[in-house]
């Protein structure tokens, strides 16, 4: 039985609380003293119970193994996958079943070839690593998702037969259930077709899909009476169809226990709303619920270069949602339990209607590099299906396999990286009970966004910047900063355009505003084009059938209502609007349409858009490309001088065709500026980005930062004028000009030996240390041996000789320090100067002068220093900091002899 989460959690140290009810004893998990240490943050959900299913399909898993794929733990060291989901806290898994997914010659369709044998061979492992399995019927050979629900080819010659559909889904189903119960896989969910939102095995309709639901659900009840009856829709976002379906199950009497969801939360709205469509299916025919589908991405980058889903499919709104990381995996599958958690007890048997998540594909990563392009990873794709598609899949699915065949497309959003190690969010559903927490690192600051029309004033747009940001720390602790931004910058903002500028936290960290100035919109002479005040829909002269301006929300592309279209039979219908008043001159006509055939397939000559000047109709089509995959139409109209216009919307479709048409505007026309040459403000730019930044000081560096942030920013403008270009070059030039170097002042040079015998040589044998006063603050730096020279002068007495020390990289510090000279104790004669250039110098202890074979008469002995000392250690050399907070480089620039 499922264990009861609707009391009050129990806090225990360790220790799971024991709750007895009428029904029998079950556990809530406890949360413990303190959460486990870990390199994400989770928050524990109060109140979850301890069989809360933590899911994650691996359907793909068998064909990677074949590919050479080997999954690792956090340590880098392989294990069994099955294994390592265990210990991660899954307890779940989740395996499609395609009926054949293979061509008459054995070749796989991809997507890891999953027949019911191969399934199975997961299935027994999973079983002998302690996990449940959920088998995942698609009732097809290959994927069946909303878009595609293609009957199996075996079935192909009744196909739209519902009742011999049923009749064989029962017999399948049973056939492949009886071989897992023999194998004892521990089966303890079974779904019957995967999102069938609109159609199961070829079957549309609702009398017959639900005759299909009930032979799969009546094959499980005699095979596996303790399994749970899954059926799975997706577009949770989509106002009441989720009502619609539960409500069509329940008319149509179909058995099923649990009514399961897609979740991504790149296209499905929010999770308050998944919690509030399945707590309605829950709470209204008693039904428990779960998501069979999530995921997130943990990076944008393409780990088989073979295109990925995310982002080339979502909004820029829709990937801020969580962050791109494992820490953002980790919070997107928190959210998403907690909102089922979140459902309740809606049938008062004191269990959580909210069974649990499975994360779809975490182990998809990639089988190699380079795409299409890498022959050699292409015929893996092709040998061991451990791509999306292959090419031989191509006979089944031509419109889709049979051209975009490849590798994963959400190699990005697995729980692995590319090499198959696992990530820190790999145990969240461990974490959402015991709570993880992780050091109090910085990890970002959200860019910060604003927005504008170019009527706007500068000082309004300035206004809007916040004068404190948060910054986010990987324990999830957030901390409030105060920002300096270089908001003088946004002075050369020059109409719409996207512009970035910078600021500086107090803290020292890096931060961005992107400021989307957008034009002020021309007039639009349609009178209510987005259909949203139903006041004014007797402007618009509807005729024929199957059209009707009326709500359409979630599917209209501004606001929620729009011009819908749809009928039983083929069906033709206009809407009309007709201007007056309008101004003689050229016009643009535009409008946006979504929508498809009664198949889902693509329609791109049924609905058009027109306008009459003059007796002239000009026109386009309005594509019908799928659901809110919008098309926009653009006429070009001429108004003479009637100033009037007619504009129409016309349909001639086919049986059950559907869509709407929205956001219908007419505006005039109007010529972009041209813009002068920016090629010497770039070369300008590209000559500040020579300069050795490390050579000046932070004030004037400041200020070339200044001007060339002015620069971004008019770059990014649509209506700058040459005088514009001219005046931020002189700002550039002018910044350059004003660079100040950084001084060097009171050095202090100290060999490691001030006192020698006579006849040792004066040499880098050991390295020298420089302390000095910096720009910075007062510093020491180790140099090597060629990044100074020495020069000798033994005119001195015999106990004493003078050396001056010059640094390379500036020729004009120099120090000078004595050294002292002692007698050998054997005494003798000094041997000269090696002459080798390694500053070798000698002493003769009778005369105290140098020997006259390599100086000029003994009085000075000259040696430039080679490598033969201490190795160099780095071009810019560390600076260890006295008294100053933080660190700072001394560069130094060799000038080598």
């Amino acid at each position: 039985m499922r264990r009861n989460t609707a009391l009050t959690r129990i806090m225990a140290s360790g220790v799971a609380a024991i709750m007895l009810c009428a029904g029998g004893t079950f556990t809530v998990n406890a949360a413990e003293e303190e959460p486990v240490k870990a390199d994400v943050s989770v928050k524990a959900i109060q109140g979850l119970s301890d069989d809360f299913i933590g899911g994650m399909d691996v359907s793909s898993m068998l064909s990677l193994e074949e590919s050479g794929v080997t999954f690792k733990n956090a340590n880098g060291e392989v294990e069994d996958l099955f294994t390592l989901l265990k210990e991660s806290g899954v307890n779940y898994v989740r395996l499609r079943v395609w009926n054949d997914p293979f061509t008459a010659d054995g070749q796989g369709y991809g997507g890891g070839n999953v027949n019911a044998d191969r399934a199975l061979t997961m299935a027994k492992r999973a079983t002998t690593a302690g996990l449940k399995v959920l088998v995942d019927f698609h009732y097809s050979d290959f994927w069946a998702d909303p878009s595609k629900q293609q009957v199996p080819k075996a079935w192909k010659s009744f196909e739209g037969d519902a009742d011999k559909t049923a009749d064989t889904v029962y017999d399948y189903t049973k056939q492949t259930l009886t071989t897992f119960k023999q194998a004892g896989v521990d089966v303890g969910m079974v779904q019957v077709g995967n999102e069938t939102t609109a159609k199961i095995a070829g079957i549309s309709g609702w009398d017959g899909m639900s005759k299909v639901f009930s032979a799969g659900s009546k094959a499980i009840r005699e095979v596996l009476p303790e399994a749970k009856v899954v059926i799975h829709f997706t577009n949770p976002e989509k106002a009441g169809t989720y009502a619609t379906y539960a409500k069509q199950l329940s008319n149509h009497n179909v058995d099923y226990d649990v009514f399961a969801s897609s979740y991504y939360p790149f296209w499905h709205g929010t999770t308050e709303n998944l919690t509030s469509v399945l707590k309605n299916v829950a709470s209204t025919y008693k039904k428990d619920v779960m998501v069979a589908e999530t995921s997130w991405a943990y990076t944008l980058d393409d780990g088989d270069d073979d295109s990925n889903t995310v982002p080339s499919k979502v909004t820029a709104d829709n990937l801020k949602k969580y962050d791109i990381s494992p820490q953002g995996q980790a919070d997107e599958i928190r959210a998403v339990a907690e909102a089922v958690n979140n459902i309740g007890d809606n049938d008062g048997d004191g269990e959580n209607d909210g069974l649990g998540v499975f994360y779809w594909e975490p182990a998809w990563v990639p089988v190699g590099t380079g795409g299409k392009d890498n022959a050699e990873l292409a015929d893996t794709w092709n040998k061991y299906g451990g791509g999306w598609a292959t090419e031989a899949a191509g006979e089944y699915d031509p419109n889709d396999a049979g051209l975009y065949w490849g590798g994963s497309g959400v190699d990005n959003q697995a729980l692995f990286d590319f090499d198959g190690k696992a990530l820190a969010s790999l145990p969240t559903f461990k974490y959402i009970h015991t709570g993880a927490v992780t050091d109090h690192v910085f990890t970002k600051i959200d860019p910060v966004e604003i927005t504008a029309t170019d009527s706007d004033s500068i000082d309004a747009i300035k206004a809007q910047l916040p004068s404190e940001v948060a910054a986010h720390y990987q324990d999830g602790v957030d901390e409030t900063e105060t920002v300096t931004w270089q908001s003088a910058a946004l002075d050369w903002i020059r109409g719409a355009g996207t512009y970035t500028i910078t600021g500086t936290t107090n803290a020292g960290h890096d931060v961005t505003v992107t400021v989307t100035v957008t034009a002020t919109p021309a007039k639009d002479y349609v009178t209510d084009g987005s259909f949203e005040n139903a006041e004014n829909d007797k402007n618009w002269t509807i005729a024929g059938t199957g059209a009707s301006i009326t709500e359409d929300s979630g599917n209209a592309a501004d606001g929620k209502r729009a011009l819908k279209f749809w009928a039983s039979g083929a069906y033709s219908f206009s809407a009309t609007q007709t201007i007056t008043g309008l101004e003689p001159g050229e016009y643009v006509l535009t409008a946006m349409s979504q929508g498809a055939a009664a198949d889902n397939a693509a329609i791109t000559d049924g609905v058009a858009l027109s306008a009459t000047t003059g007796g002239k109709t000009t026109s386009d089509a309005l594509e019908l490309n799928g659901w809110v995959k919008f098309d926009t139409a653009t006429v070009p109209v001429t108004v003479g001088a009637d100033g009037t216009a007619t504009i129409t919307i016309t349909g001639n479709l086919p049986a059950d065709a559907w869509g709407n048409v929205d956001k219908v505007s007419l505006v005039k026309k109007t010529e972009t500026p041209v813009k002068p040459s920016t090629e010497n403000l770039d070369k300008a730019v590209a000559e500040a980005g020579k300069i050795n930044r490390d050579e000046y000081t932070n004030e004037s560096r400041a200020k070339l930062d200044q001007a060339l942030a002015a620069a971004d920013v008019l770059l990014a403008g649509s209506t700058y004028t040459e005088q514009d270009v001219n005046d931020v070059i002189k700002l550039v030039a002018d910044a350059i000009a004003g660079l100040a170097q950084k001084e060097v002042s009171s050095l202090t040079v100290t060999p490691s030996k001030t006192t020698y015998q006579v006849g040792d040589a004066i040499d880098a044998d050991h390295d020298l240390k420089v302390v000095g006063n910096y720009s910075a603050g007062m510093g020491n730096v180790t140099l090597s041996a060629d990044q100074f020279t020495l020069d000798y002068d033994f005119s001195a007495p015999a106990d004493a000789a003078k050396v001056t020390v010059t640094l390379k990289s500036n020729p004009n510090v120099t120090e000078t320090y004595t050294v002292a000279v002692t007698a050998r104790a054997e005494g003798g004669s000094g041997n000269g100067s090696d002459g080798a250039g390694n500053g070798g110098a000698t002493i003769n202890p009778d005369t105290g002068e140098g020997d006259k074979t390599n100086g000029a008469n003994g009085d000075k002995i000259t040696g430039v220093l080679s490598n033969t000392g201490s190795a160099v250690t780095a071009v810019g050399l560390a600076v260890v900091v006295l008294g100053v907070a933080g660190g700072v480089s001394l560069a130094l620039r060799r000038k080598r002899s």
